[in-house]
């Protein structure tokens, strides 16, 4: 179900490719805590970058639960004149990084992903980075949604039981059988 929603979250993001000059939506790698992959990511600005969801569990019924799940969208512009340019943009071609949070919130806030199911609500907004990277300023910004959605424990898939084995103790404490049965089960 989380890989699912996660690729159904990606391909509605992907609707905005057609209408938002080189944007990128992929899943969250690492980018911001590493100095070699910051770079790259600076290539591929504008990005919507799509972080494993966080999940918890209430339980429901005897195999049922509600589960309550985060993600976030990581949103990150650059422009090379200024930490206002990456915010506001400057053109219609340079997006800044509230243009693309709006348009991120426009596809997801009461989309369902699923018919007949929950839909994303927006919890958090927060600025994560905004400042200058090498010769490049940048504006991350990261939105978090949840949607709530019932799971089933999963059956669990068993071997066949192919034979019983018994071993008894006399007096009861004896840690050394001293007899056993060896049933084989067949199909008659």
């Amino acid at each position: 179900m989380l890989g699912e929603l996660e690729d159904l979250i990606e391909a509605r993001l992907k609707e905005l490719i057609p209408k938002v000059h080189r944007l990128v939506v992929e899943s969250y790698g690492g980018e911001l805590s590493d100095p070699d992959l910051i770079a790259g990511l600076l290539k591929r600005c504008p990005a919507v970058l799509l972080m494993v969801p966080k999940a918890g569990f209430r339980k429901r019924s005897h195999n049922r639960y509600s589960m309550p799940i985060t993600f976030r969208l990581v949103i990150v512009t650059r422009h090379p004149r200024g930490e206002r340019e990456t915010r506001r943009g400057s053109t219609a071609k340079d997006i800044g990084s509230y243009d693309l949070w709006e348009a991120c919130m426009h596809q997801l806030v009461d989309w369902q992903p699923w018919p007949d199911r929950a839909r994303i609500e927006p919890t958090e907004l927060s600025n994560l980075v905004n400042g200058k990277f090498q010769t490049d300023y940048m504006s991350v910004l990261g939105q978090s949604f949840s949607i709530e959605l019932d799971w089933i424990k999963p059956e669990l898939d068993l071997p066949d039981l192919v034979g019983i084995d018994l071993s008894y103790h006399s007096p009861a404490g004896n840690p050394d059988p001293v007899a056993t049965d060896n049933i084989e089960l067949r199909n008659i």
